[in-house]
């Protein structure tokens, strides 16, 4: 706790007394949540967080297995072999709720706060413990609000540094890995229609409301309403796949 100031050093003492875990995992959930102490003790207990008890030493060895030989990073040779020693390919969406959990900010790349935090989070003292948690993971991916969850993150995870939208061609790869586990029956002629007609990047708003419009309407989109709030390109959408259906 040397770089943390007298304050923050005092509300890791007590977030450890009341939760009764370490030091690290404790200066890391305050830390997510803006020191806030009685947020960091709402978040833990409301949401149910595993209170890990993995000491830092253990993580440490566990991260120079993959780090990069010359940035303190785990970086995309790093990444393949993390998959390869969990048994999942890299585009497996399975890396993305892993990536949710370890809070990346980026795609590619792993800091050492953020693969510590994963494997807290998921409270594994190994690879292999890991590794015996993935069939628990995949469930998240069919659970309609934790699937959410991992749609909602994939838009910040995908987007290159430093850009609000997403480049299209990612957002397009994105939906068919995403939507191919939700099994939304439009997925490739909305990704034809933003392709062919929009050609620009993605939005954050555009994103997020995908999800709920793909939930809400069937494959006929019947029951839409265009003075409804949606974006405007699900508008541009709806109004192209109708005049789709008529031709054909």
């Amino acid at each position: 706790m040397n770089r943390l100031n007298k304050g923050q050093r005092e509300k890791v003492r007590h977030f450890q007394a009341i939760t009764d875990c370490n030091e690290s995992f404790a200066a890391q959930i305050l830390r997510s949540n803006n020191w806030n102490l009685e947020a960091a003790i709402e978040y833990v207990f409301a949401e149910g967080v595993e209170i890990s008890s993995i000491k830092p030493s253990v993580l440490e060895k566990i991260y120079k297995v993959y780090k990069d030989k010359d940035e303190d990073l785990i970086m995309a040779e790093g990444i393949g072999q993390f998959c390869e020693d969990l048994g999942v390919d890299p585009s497996d969406p399975i890396t993305l709720v892993i990536s949710r959990y370890m809070g990346a900010d980026v795609m590619g790349e792993f800091t050492k706060e953020e693969f510590f935090r994963g494997f807290q989070r998921l409270n594994c003292d190994s690879v292999k413990a890991l590794k015996k948690k993935l069939p628990a993971l995949r469930k998240e991916l069919k659970d309609s609000h934790k699937f959410k969850d991992t749609y909602e993150y994939a838009f910040s995870f995908s987007r290159e540094k430093g850009q609000k939208s997403l480049v299209l061609d990612t957002a397009i790869g994105m939906w068919k890995l995403l939507f191919g586990i939700y099994s939304w029956p439009l997925c490739d002629q909305w990704c034809e229609f933003v392709e062919v007609n929009h050609k620009k990047a993605i939005t954050k708003d555009t994103w997020f409301q995908l999800l709920p419009f793909a939930k809400q309407f069937p494959a006929d989109l019947s029951g839409y309403d265009e003075n409804g709030a949606w974006p405007y390109l699900i508008d541009e959408f709806v109004e192209w796949h109708e005049e789709k259906n008529m031709k054909e």
